[in-house]
């Protein structure tokens, strides 16, 4: 179910995610999601500022793509490289304590905290109900309705699957749990929390990403 009427969902998470906006280059929406969740928190991050940091070899993501836990080892060599007050967490969800339950827990705690951003790790057919969709996927959760149980995705991939859509958390779960064939593992999420505000201003100098975001959205109206 895609969004036009972003008014008819609870500012929370979505509050400040929906401040900026990401269109992955072609394969890689993994480290799309990393620089998203980084930018929400208030680090603003490019893609191009996630390799030249990390120095990942950008062959290997567009050829083979990124498991749970490389994704989250890129997240944690780029806050140590760019010492951020930043802690990060993976959760894959083969895991026997990962159930539905905790799931639903963790994300009704999550979209009203706005110093954590959940990176979500799921199966975009199981997702949206489409065995023709790639397979893997990274996007951001964004909000959660308890009384519906349907989840927000801010998706890495606008142009494919529009910038924010909804489904059954239960599905989504379900899209987690979904076993990686690469790692052999079921996919999952990786938490960010901010431990202090981010200061940005600085001497004054305006932040590349700043200038990318301004120019984004201007051409997007």
């Amino acid at each position: 179910m895609d969004i036009d009427n972003l008014a008819q969902i609870s500012k929370r998470d979505l509050e400040i995610i929906q401040l900026h906006q990401f269109q992955q280059p072609i394969f890689c929406c993994n480290v799309t999601a990393i620089a998203y969740a980084f930018t929400a928190l208030g680090y603003l991050t490019t893609v191009d500022e996630i390799f030249y940091a990390t120095q990942l070899p950008i062959a290997s993501v567009l050829d083979d793509g990124m498991t749970l836990a490389e994704t989250y080892d890129t997240c944690r060599t780029y806050i140590e490289k760019k010492e951020l007050s930043v802690s990060i967490r993976v959760e894959h969800f083969d895991k026997p304590s990962m159930t539905l339950e905790a799931f639903i827990r963790e994300v009704e705690a999550a979209v009203c905290d706005e110093n954590d951003v959940h990176i979500l790790n799921f199966n975009t057919r199981i997702a949206h109900e489409n065995p023709s969709l790639e397979g893997g996927h990274f996007s951001l959760l964004a909000d959660y309705d308890p009384d519906t149980q349907e989840i927000t995705i801010a998706d890495t991939n606008p142009k494919r699957y529009t910038r924010f859509w909804k489904c059954p958390i239960q599905r989504l779960y379900a899209a987690c749990v979904d076993k990686d064939s690469s790692s052999n593992r079921s996919r999952g999420m990786i938490v960010l929390r901010r431990q202090e505000k981010a200061n940005l201003a600085g001497n004054g100098v305006v932040h590349p990403a700043q200038i990318a975001l301004n120019t984004l959205h201007s051409e997007n109206g």
